[in-house]
């Protein structure tokens, strides 16, 4: 019998505030990595926040993942979607789909996926990618690890240069990422997701994601703060290299 697991089924976000330069692309999907020996899940995280009066501000988003495992292979969908209205002016309406596949090599595996998105804040019409890599459980006691990836991936990127122009970029990249997950007690934990992906034909083209956060549990209720901060070297038109962003919050499961 299938059984559904829904897992961090609504996240309310009590306060956001920090540098937004919109910069770069890379998206994190660690967090949704938890509790995939289910033979079938969904997770699905919510995000909102609404202000009206001198700042009218409307702010949504939403991370949906649905897994299926089998034996040694693990096959998700994700789906990110993110949406920004500032005094009635749309200033993002963001998605990313992804389609990954694990085969599990005991603690390890290897991957492929292929994903799409478009990110209106930084003119960028489309961005697609597909690649593979192997993946390393460097650490695991209990439900603490640390994982070590490494991979390959092409990029099509298509951005509006200006009003009457598009620039296209294709680029070879080299992905290096980890993810940490760490309890301190029995209700302070916390988890570190790192990126870093280089041009394989230019080195000093590189893009940084990090993002810490922390967790203290109540009851069946996780507060949380996280700190994300994206860095490209060399941005293709003009926009900032680095933004960031802190986020305070609460995350609760269901069933």
């Amino acid at each position: 019998m299938i059984s559904i697991t829904f897992r961090r089924l609504c996240v309310i976000i009590l306060m956001e505030f920090g540098y937004i330069g919109y910069t770069q692309t890379i998206i994190n999907t660690e967090n949704m990595m938890s509790a995939l020996d289910d033979k079938f899940s969904y997770h699905m995280d919510l995000r909102g926040d609404m202000n009206f009066g001198n700042i009218d501000l409307i702010q949504f988003s939403t991370a949906q993942q649905i897994s299926k495992s089998l034996d040694k292979n693990l096959l998700r969908l994700i789906f990110n979607y993110d949406y920004i209205e500032q005094n009635g002016i749309q200033i993002s309406s963001d998605f990313t789909g992804q389609l990954r596949y694990n085969y599990r090599l005991g603690q390890h595996s290897i991957f492929a996926f292929v994903q799409g998105q478009n990110i209106k804040s930084l003119r960028m019409n489309h961005r697609y990618i597909s690649g593979g890599g192997y993946r390393h459980r460097v650490f695991q006691k209990e439900d603490n690890y640390w994982d070590l990836s490494l991979g390959l991936f092409f990029e099509d990127e298509l951005y509006d240069a200006n009003l009457n122009t598009v620039q296209q970029v294709n680029n070879w990249r080299y992905s290096v990422s980890t993810f940490i997950k760490y309890g301190f007690s029995e209700k302070f934990s916390g988890n570190l997701s790192l990126y870093w992906q280089i041009n394989t034909s230019y080195t000093r083209d590189y893009r940084v994601f990090l993002e810490p956060r922390l967790y203290y549990s109540i009851q069946k209720f996780d507060l949380f703060i996280d700190w994300t901060f994206r860095f490209h070297s060399t941005p293709y038109i003009d926009v900032l290299r680095q933004d960031s962003t802190v986020n305070l919050g609460i995350e609760f499961e269901l069933f």
